[in-house]
């Protein structure tokens, strides 16, 4: 996951409270992008984040995209603001026996064999999270990525998964270790573009709620929240939960 850094990690901060009215993460919507010229646009926002960051170079009109991206178990998510498409995110399914191959990270975290085997429901892989960078108020941008953060983890009670992993950098490891029990798998890898090492963490779903209420009211994941998650994944998780149980009866 690619955190913007112009803001201070939360656990120096805080998350963001949910009472302040500048912090209202209705005005966003989150859009499951199935048609090409939706995916493009949030993977060319993706490429102008990573190169804000330093990571990549600016190419006008470049995507930054993997093979990934266009895995029929892979979710590209955009959260728009007005109608304008301001971040966006990308879920990786790894639901029983597919062996991590749908996840990203795997070849570059060996120690997520050991956790796979131990989610007998599956794995959901939280990455290239991307904040468009023209955009300078530090509150408005905590509180986008929150709602980045909860739509992942509705996502994951969606799909009825073990565990949630996200790749992130060090220095946001306590924020998640903090607010929502995630835990390190491994060392640090230099996972993709490469130039600096990202942290795995993975996360037990109800843990993650627990805390999540105990915490920040910010990050709390509704059942409301889960039904309409699951209705917008439609489109990713019933071709593959019937194409897992096609291949279970062979």
């Amino acid at each position: 996951m690619s955190d913007p850094p112009d803001l201070v990690p939360f656990r120096a901060r805080r998350a963001p409270e949910p009472l302040d009215p500048s912090n209202n993460a209705d005005r966003f919507e989150m859009r499951l992008l199935l048609r090409p010229g939706d995916i493009s646009e949030a993977l060319r926002l993706r490429r102008r984040a990573y190169a804000s960051q330093g990571h990549v170079p600016l190419v006008k009109d470049a995507e930054y995209r993997d093979s990934h991206d266009d895995y029929s178990s892979t979710a590209i998510f955009g959260a728009f603001d007005s109608g304008r498409l301001v971040a966006s995110m990308r879920v990786c399914f790894s639901l029983p026996g597919d062996r991590l191959a749908s996840l990203p990270c795997a070849p570059y975290y060996p120690a997520l064999a050991a956790i796979a085997a131990n989610a007998p429901n599956g794995l959901i892989e939280v990455s290239r999270l991307a904040i468009e960078p023209g955009l300078g108020n530090t509150s408005y941008r905590a509180t986008l990525y929150g709602f980045m953060v909860r739509a992942a983890l509705a996502a994951a009670r969606a799909a009825g998964v073990s565990r949630i992993i996200v790749a992130t950098r060090p220095d946001w490891v306590a924020t998640y270790k903090h607010l929502l029990s995630f835990e390190q798998v491994g060392e640090p890898a230099l996972y993709p573009p490469g130039d600096m090492p990202i942290t795995l963490l993975v996360g037990n779903l109800e843990d993650a709620a627990k805390r999540a209420w105990m915490r920040n009211r910010f990050f709390r994941v509704t059942d409301d929240d889960i039904a309409h998650m699951r209705r917008v994944l439609g489109p990713v998780l019933h071709p593959m939960k019937s194409a897992l149980a096609a291949a279970s009866k062979r």
